[in-house]
Order: C-alpha cells, then sequence, then structure tokens
C-alpha cells in the first residue's frame, strides 16, 4: 500500500528510500545529492519533490491537464522523486511538459523495478538448480563436442521478437550450442540419482517467467531479470553461469515460450 506523508515532514528513513531510488544523483541533471565535505561529513543537498504538484496553479492545471498521473495521491512516495536543489527550483518556478513527462517516466521505471524485486522475494527457486550450476563449470572440451540440436529443436529465432537485442541474442545462440545438450543430460542424471525435480525446478523457471511477462517487461528486460534471479536464488558466483542457465531455459521452452 502507497505510504502518505507530508513533504515538509517526510522523515529520513523516507528520504534515504527515495534517494536511493536514483542511485544519488539528481535525475534531471545527474549531480550527486550527497557531497562528502573535507571534514568527511556528508552534506544533503538534495530536496524531496512532488512530481505532480500538490498545490498546482491554474497555469500548472492547464499545463498537465492532459498527462498521465502516476497516482491519484499526490502527496505520497509514488508521486516523490529526489532532486538537486537547482533543478527542483527549476522544476517548480518553470515546470515544463517535457520535465514532467521525463520525471513520470522515471518513477514509473523505478516501481517497476521495485515490483520485479517483491517477485523475486516471493518467487522460490529449488536449492538443487545449484547443482547444474557447479557442474556449468566442470564441463570441459570434450564434453561439448558434438552437441548439435535435433532438427525439431525451435531455434531462438521463433522465440525471440526485436526487443531481444543483437548481443543478447549472439550471447544466447552460442551458449544454447554449447551448454544446452550437457545440461538437459545432467538434469536427466540428476533425475535418475533422485538429487532433483526436474519438472518441479522447470515448473518454477516458467512461472517466474511468466510473472514477469505479466507485468509487461520486454525480452531484454525479462532476461536480466531472470539472470539476476539464478544469481541471488543459487547463489552462482560468476553471472555468465546464469546466462547459460536463461539460455538453457528459452531453448527448453520455460522462458519466452
Amino acid at each position: 500500500m502507497t505510504r502518505k506523508t507530508d513533504r515538509g515532514n517526510v522523515n529520513d528513513t523516507s528520504k534515504m528510500y527515495l534517494l536511493s531510488e536514483v542511485q544519488s544523483r539528481c535525475p534531471l541533471c545527474n549531480c550527486p545529492l550527497i557531497v562528502k565535505k573535507t571534514n568527511k561529513s556528508n552534506i544533503r543537498v538534495f530536496d524531496v519533490a512532488h512530481i505532480y504538484p500538490l498545490n498546482p496553479t491554474e497555469q500548472e492545471k492547464q499545463l498537465l491537464l492532459n498527462e498521465e498521473k502516476i497516482t491519484q495521491e499526490i502527496d505520497s512516495e509514488d508521486n516523490f522523486i529526489t532532486l538537486c536543489k537547482i533543478c527542483h527550483k527549476k522544476y517548480d518556478t518553470n515546470k515544463t511538459v517535457d520535465d514532467y513527462r521525463q520525471l513520470v517516466a522515471i518513477k514509473k521505471e523505478i516501481l517497476k523495478i521495485k515490483e520485479v524485486e517483491s517477485i523475486w522475494n516471493n518467487q522460490s527457486l529449488h536449492q538443487d538448480i545449484s547443482i547444474i550450476a557447479e557442474k556449468i563449470s566442470a564441463l570441459n572440451t570434450d564434453d561439448m563436442q558434438n552437441t548439435e540440436l535435433s532438427l525439431d529443436a525451435l531455434s531462438l529465432s521463433n522465440k525471440t521478437n526485436d526487443t531481444f537485442c543483437v548481443p543478447n541474442r549472439i550471447k544466447t545462440e552460442a551458449y544454447i550450442k554449447m551448454y544446452y545438450t550437457p545440461i538437459k543430460e545432467s538434469f536427466k542424471i540428476l533425475e535418475l540419482e533422485n538429487k532433483a525435480r526436474t519438472d518441479f525446478i522447470f515448473q518454477q523457471v516458467k512461472s517466474y517467467y511468466l510473472a514477469l511477462k505479466m507485468k509487461e517487461l520486454n525480452q531484454d528486460e525479462i532476461y536480466e531479470n531472470m539472470c539476476k534471479w539464478f544469481e541471488m536464488k543459487t547463489n552462482i558466483d560468476k553471472t555468465p553461469k546464469a546466462e547459460i542457465l536463461v539460455s538453457f531455459f528459452i531453448q527448453n521452452c520455460e522462458i519466452f515460450s
């Protein structure tokens, strides 16, 4: 539930929370919002601003008449953003539609990231996936020879769209060619050894993918978040391992199906 607060009485916890949303830099000019003085103390050089004005003037009402509001609760954190004092003064006294739209877009992206992080925390992944991650490191050149996919395997182009960028596409295609078959065999061995219920793991991955898709993330965003999720849930120590696993599940149809 959105927290309401009087901007004049925003407590330090809320200020630090809002500051972290913009990585301690003004979203309009990129200036630091915390300055370290020579005595090593930190000085706050930011204000908490309303994106849509709390008490709009008649001119502001007309200016923003047909503009999107992030929330109807104007005096709430969803409508707050931290700005440097110079940008805040300029925004409050000489607001433009472009400035307003820019802040709305920035805040919407912040809120989308928060929603995804919430899904991360609530979406489980069986710990035995870490066994597969360990096997990725142990694979050698001989293990990855003659791993051509069967002719009936769906190609990557059948599963992706224009929102999946070329670098991610190239990387994924290479990982599928090298690792898909060895990982598939590793899952079969774990199943036979009763070390992992592969269908259960596959469904968990599918479930998280669908949760991200429902948030209307594009394929690049889904790919990046799936990688981060694997890293967080399995303590994978290197990002390429997570990318290899995501590539496997793309080819296996749990992701982008």
